[in-house]
């Protein structure tokens, strides 16, 4: 049986999850759930198809068809404002963050090469469009199966928010330092058969890298494999080359990684600073039963470490002993410099007075 999302996830997406992504200026009250709602000015439904696995009892879109078959994905739109807004509809594959959560509502930087297909090229979908007050519509997205069958499922979404004018939006939050921006997420899963996918990680990559401006050794794991991975458990350990004492190590349980995607996984300095060397990764994954486990040599190289040091906002600028040194000795000849050539200026001058 294809391994789904979690019922936690997907019950997010039940409700077509909406985002809430705040833009603070300066500190304001907390608002209410009342007032969210409130500025809400649309509500989306989905209109499940025939061809529904389960009947839309998952509550999101959920389909196995054939290669190169076409269905029709139906949304409900309804402007509940006074006034005419645009909204914007467009598609996403689903992929895995820093934190191991799947996210649905926007794309990876870059796929994984494993993908076979992205959910933005199997929808298509009408881009903006614009509803007058109170209006109501049922939207139509064409979806198309590639035309070479695939094991698995493909994971993303539909997206649906409002287009807001940036002039006027700033001229609303004015006075009040908050700009509240809302999206419907609805999850969209599609295969060619059910048959059951093994997963498969990977352990591409080890680097120095950064999270919110804070050091950390990033460790790329890739899933490869069209299924998602559940309940997955890392653990991870890093040593300096040669040496048994762990310098670095984090565990952390309950993450979850998207089909054929990719995962940075952080191993925080917890507030050190970067020290060029080599190194040796230890790493065990963990998820339902199955288990992987690596060791991997990497290289820390100096001028990436002094430039993630001064990007590292919790780090204090590091005193350069060696400049202070050389600026102390420095000051120091100079010193002995005049009194040298004081004491010079005085015998001489005391030697033409006699």
């Amino acid at each position: 049986m294809i391994e789904q999302p979690t019922n936690q996830r997907w019950l997010r997406l039940l409700t077509a999850i909406i985002v809430l992504c705040s833009l603070i200026a300066w500190p304001t009250p907390v608002r209410a759930n009342d007032d969210i709602e409130s500025e809400l000015n649309f509500f989306v439904t989905p209109i499940f198809p025939d061809s529904q696995i389960e009947g839309g009892a998952s509550g999101y879109f959920d389909l196995n068809l054939g290669a190169g078959e076409q269905e029709e994905l139906q949304l409900r739109i309804q402007n509940t404002s006074e006034e005419t807004i645009d909204v914007e509809v467009s598609a996403h594959t689903a992929f895995t963050n820093v934190n191991g959560v799947v996210e649905y509502g926007r794309d990876a930087e870059a796929p994984d090469p494993t993908l076979p297909a992205s959910i933005a090229e199997l929808i298509e979908t009408p881009g903006v469009i614009t509803l007058e007050a109170q209006e109501e519509r049922i939207l139509t997205l064409p979806l198309t199966m590639p035309e070479e069958e695939f094991d698995g499922v493909l994971a993303g979404s539909i997206r649906v928010e409002e287009v807001r004018d940036a002039t006027a939006a700033e001229s609303e939050t004015e006075g009040i330092g908050i700009r509240n921006e809302f999206a419907f997420i609805l999850g969209v899963v599609v295969s060619n058969n059910r048959s059951s996918t093994d997963p498969g990680l990977e352990l591409l990559d080890v680097f120095a890298s950064q999270v919110n401006y804070r050091n950390v050794i990033s460790a790329k794991i890739q899933n490869y494999t069209p299924t998602f991975v559940n309940h997955l458990e890392i653990d991870a350990e890093v040593r300096a080359s040669g040496s048994d004492t762990v310098l670095y190590e984090t565990q952390r349980t309950s993450m979850q990684m998207a089909p054929n995607s990719q995962m940075d996984f952080p191993i925080p300095l917890n507030g050190e600073r970067f020290r060029p060397g080599d190194y040796v990764l230890t790493m065990t994954a963990r998820s339902q039963g199955e288990e992987w486990h690596w060791e991997e040599p990497f290289t820390i190289a100096a001028a990436d470490a002094r430039r993630l040091n001064e990007e590292d906002v919790t780090l204090e600028p590091e005193t350069n002993w060696w400049l202070i040194g050389g600026i102390a000795a420095l000051v120091l000849l100079l010193i002995i410099v005049v009194v040298l050539i004081i004491n010079k200026k005085k015998k001489a001058k005391e030697g033409g007075d006699q």
